[in-house]
């Protein structure tokens, strides 16, 4: 899960929670907090506490942006005073606590094991959360992000071996421009992060592609 850095809240007072989210856009890009859906319509705003719950309509601390599959999955759960019992995007190293080696994301236990309990049962409240491992039964299941997340993957190995081919030729340049263009349009930071994660030159691109993503937590 990309680990994003909105930085810090705009001057301006909202009067509504949906007027943040080109502010939230603006500084991470058109793609879900949690499942990093591109989205190509209208982003969702999400609370990280449900306003509903009690948590903080307005607050930008607790405001990220969601697809609808992660929005609807997420509904009202986490009331007020329930953030520390999740993992989140913009406050933890999200990035390496769920894995991206197969088609379905999973908790990255090697990496968990060494947080300890506390952390790793945060990482897996958020997972179970947001149902980041469903799939979906029939075809008139409403949730597109298994689907979109292997779309993105079968592109991304497709660029690793068309990358390997020219990596020493002149052709370079073009094809990294090639893979940036289609990573930002397929979105799925962590799949492509995955599939280059031996290749130290394309992950750097992918992490300035992928704009408000938390280099920090991003590092081997």
């Amino acid at each position: 899960m990309r680990p994003v850095n909105k930085g810090e809240a705009p001057k301006i007072q909202f009067k509504k929670y949906q007027e943040a989210e080109p502010y939230l856009e603006e500084r991470l890009g058109a793609y879900c907090s949690f499942c990093e859906f591109p989205l190509k319509h209208v982003p969702e705003v999400e609370h990280k506490e449900a306003k509903a719950k009690g948590g903080d309509e307005l607050a930008w601390e607790n405001l990220l942006l969601s697809c609808k599959y992660c929005n609807t999955r997420k509904g009202t759960v986490v009331a007020k005073g329930d953030k520390n019992k999740y993992l989140w995007p913009d406050e933890d190293d999200t990035f390496h606590a769920f894995s991206y080696d197969m088609d379905i994301p999973q908790l990255n236990e090697t990496y968990l094991q060494k947080q300890g309990k506390i952390e790793r049962q945060k990482a897996e409240n958020l997972f179970n959360l947001l149902k980041l491992d469903n799939v979906p039964k029939t075809p008139t299941t409403k949730d597109r992000r298994f689907a979109t997340r292997n779309e993105a993957r079968n592109y991304a190995l497709e660029c690793r071996e068309g990358w390997r081919r020219v990596k020493g030729t002149r052709e370079k340049e073009q094809y990294l421009r090639l893979i940036k263009m289609l990573a930002q349009s397929s979105g799925f930071f962590s799949v492509w992060m995955n599939i280059f994660k031996d290749d130290a030159e394309v992950k750097k691109t992918l992490i300035t592609v992928f704009k408000g993503t938390n280099e920090e937590w991003c590092k081997d």
